[in-house]
């Protein structure tokens, strides 16, 4: 037997033999069997003891490896027969690989391989030739040649022996078999009489399509490049990839394609004629990759997203009239505006991405899908949890819906229209509680104001959260404290100017980030038949007082806004006010000395505040058509805070 040394370093061969990945392996020979201008290629799995994989065979019937090729085959890398030839042997043909690296993956499948050919040498003698090689010394081959029979068929057997039991689970996986579909469908589709099967079941991709669709690309520079493009949608599996050739049947590079769609399991195949050697082996340099390269590799990647956003869009709109006339869609007639024109949208999209997980049956779908829709319209950001417990979604498919629902900002439209229409409504219906000549003497300041505005927060400003309410200046104290990130265990209890404890009804802080700097908002609020004057605004000075003078609150670093709101000013407190802006109301504000925080007092009327609001809300509101009647608005405030409103509300709440 002669000894044929490879003229590579081991660990360079140990590298180009990937044997961390068996799936590739038997890729690469059955492509190799392929070449061989087989008719049919198998690969059988033999197993062992605990159905272990024993053994990987690749058999083909093929012309076989020749005492005249060994040589050229086994002894050089990177320098392969087939590089100097575009055909296979006998031209029938085109050549896939040229590398010459093909035999080597054959280490991921076993410690020993044995290639056992049939062959016709060039003088037309038959051979049978023995390549032996082994993962311990692996740029080492022995191989032998005896004359066979006439008669002898020829073809090709690989074995690989693993002998070390390394774990071949990859090749029994589910998705061993979409792998190996996708990888020979081109060729499979447009070669009737050739047959690979693996594990004793044929390789039919043609059984496996749900869509097959061809485009024409163009890119480079004015479009002066064109190629093909080919996607394949499968009916089952998670295979997604991207393969790129030269031909309609080689395609030598291949990148994951989950990146580009993960819904749809697909393979799409680019073609372009211009892929020579040099040019495939900068694909994988991504977006690095030099043009027209990355021409190509851009312009693939978004005819491949455009496409599937076309084939959602003929899904959703298929299942949706299905819905319709089966009498299961959650909505009736037109929408009527932008908003529920947004709301059908969303809810299209989702419900699409969910048809696999909603029942067949009538009654169970249309439940589904009221669910969903009240899902969509009052918690969009909560709706991946919920879907979760309405259909158990698997982590998978909840995580593809939140790719999903972050792909499009429909989500956020219909969020933004609810809350738009829902402070809308409010304002509306607290107008009538401060200024309706009847109902306005019922409401209470502290028993009914104050606690529904502990809601509706935004009503001082986006910009600040609720840190305390109904808390003693002491509590509000600990409050700043905890914000500058000082100890607040131990801080002395606040008195006012007279010696008395001082409470306020609001107390709202948030914290900024711009220069580590801390802004309060302190909010007195005074019920509707009060009259500011005087009295009312040396109360909040008294506050602000209190916080300039104790030594806790020396930090230079912290703005206090106090607010105080009412619905009515009187002579004394509108004299008081300083600047020309009357609505925002300042009236107390002391330069700070070094050391002292910055504090500035306000009197605001109901009137401006509630006025200001509707401001900030009208582009929207007009946009959302919106615009609620004080019924609605006193109707939508009743509804919501029935168990904070006087008696006499919660009854006209349950007689309407």
């Amino acid at each position: 037997m002669t000894e044929l040394v490879l003229q590579a370093s081991d660990d360079l061969v140990a590298r180009l033999a990937h044997e961390g990945d068996p799936v590739r392996a038997v890729v690469e020979l059955v492509w190799n069997g392929i070449d061989g201008e087989a008719q049919t290629v198998t690969v059988r799995l033999e197993r062992g003891a605990m159905d272990g994989i024993s053994a990987v065979v690749v058999e083909d019937d093929g012309h076989g490896i020749s005492s005249d090729e060994v040589e050229a085959t086994f002894g050089r890398i990177g320098d392969s027969w087939k590089k100097r030839s575009e055909r296979t042997k006998n031209g029938m043909r085109v050549l896939h690989g040229k590398l010459g690296e093909g035999r080597l993956r054959a280490f991921a499948l076993g410690s020993t391989v044995v290639w056992a050919s049939g062959s016709v040498n060039t003088a037309g003698e038959h051979q049978d030739v023995t390549i032996t090689g082994s993962r311990g010394n692996r740029h080492v081959f022995r191989w032998d040649a005896i004359a066979a029979a006439s008669s002898s068929p020829t073809g090709t057997v690989v074995r690989a022996h693993n002998d070390e039991q390394r774990s071949l689970s990859a090749l029994q996986a589910d998705d061993a078999v979409a792998t190996l579909r996708s990888h020979f469908a081109p060729i499979l589709l447009n070669e009737a009489g050739l047959t690979v099967r693996f594990d004793g079941a044929p390789l039919d991709p043609a059984r496996e399509i749900l869509h097959d669709t061809q485009l024409d690309i163009s890119f480079g520079e004015a479009a002066t490049y064109y190629g093909r493009l080919r996607i394949i949608e499968w009916r089952s599996g998670k295979h997604r990839a991207v393969y790129f050739g030269p031909d309609d049947e080689h395609f030598v590079y291949e990148e994951p394609g989950s990146g580009i769609e993960s819904q749809y399991p697909y393979s799409a195949y680019v073609t372009w004629s211009g892929l020579n050697q040099e040019r495939l082996a900068v694909l994988g340099l991504g977006d690095l990759a030099p043009e027209p390269v990355s021409d190509l590799r851009h312009a693939a990647h978004r005819a491949i997203r455009d496409h599937f956003a076309r084939r959602r869009r003929e899904r959703r709109r298929e299942q949706v009239q299905h819905w319709k006339d089966t009498g299961v869609y959650p909505y009736q007639g037109d929408p009527a505006t932008e908003p529920e024109q947004a709301e059908r949208a969303v809810f299209d999209v989702v419900s699409g991405a969910l048809v696999s997980h909603i029942s067949k049956r009538k009654a169970n779908a249309r439940l589904t899908l009221t669910l969903l829709r009240d899902a969509i319209r009052h918690d969009p950001d909560k709706l991946t949890a919920i879907l979760h417990e309405v259909v158990a979604l698997s982590d998978a498919d909840r995580d593809t819906l939140t790719q999903l629902l972050s792909e499009t900002t429909l989500s956020a439209i219909i969020k933004s229209a609810n809350l738009i229409a829902s402070r809308h409504k409010f304002l509306s219906g607290l107008e009538h509680l401060l200024f309706d000549p009847a109902d306005s003497q019922t409401v209470g300041e502290r028993d009914h104001l104050h606690r529904i505005l502990e809601r509706e927060l935004w009503i001082f400003g986006e910009a600040y959260h609720l840190m305390s309410s109904e808390r003693g200046l002491t509590e509000l104290l600990r409050t700043h404290l905890r914000l500058e990130g000082l100890p607040a265990k131990d801080a002395l209890p606040v008195t006012r100017w007279d010696g008395r404890t001082g409470r306020v009804d609001l107390h709202l802080a948030a914290k900024y980030q711009e220069h580590d700097r801390v802004r309060h908002l302190v909010v007195e609020l005074k019920a509707p038949d009060i009259t500011v004057g005087r009295k009312e605004l040396d109360q909040v000075e008294d506050y602000g007082n209190a916080i300039l003078s104790g030594s806790q609150f020396s930090s230079a670093t912290a703005h206090w806004d106090l607010i105080l709101v009412a619905t009515s000013l009187d002579d004394i407190a509108r004299n008081r006010i300083q600047g020309d802006d009357f609505e925002l109301g300042r009236f107390w504000g002391p330069t700070p000395k070094p050391g002292q925080p910055r504090v500035t007092a306000y009197v605001r009327r109901w009137r401006d505040v509630i006025d200001e609001n509707k401001r900030r809300l009208d582009f929207v509101t007009s946009a959302l058509e919106h615009d609620p009647t004080i019924s609605e608005g006193l109707a939508y405030v009743r509804e919501k805070y029935a168990d904070l409103l006087p008696p006499s509300f919660a009854v006209l709440a349950n007689s309407g």
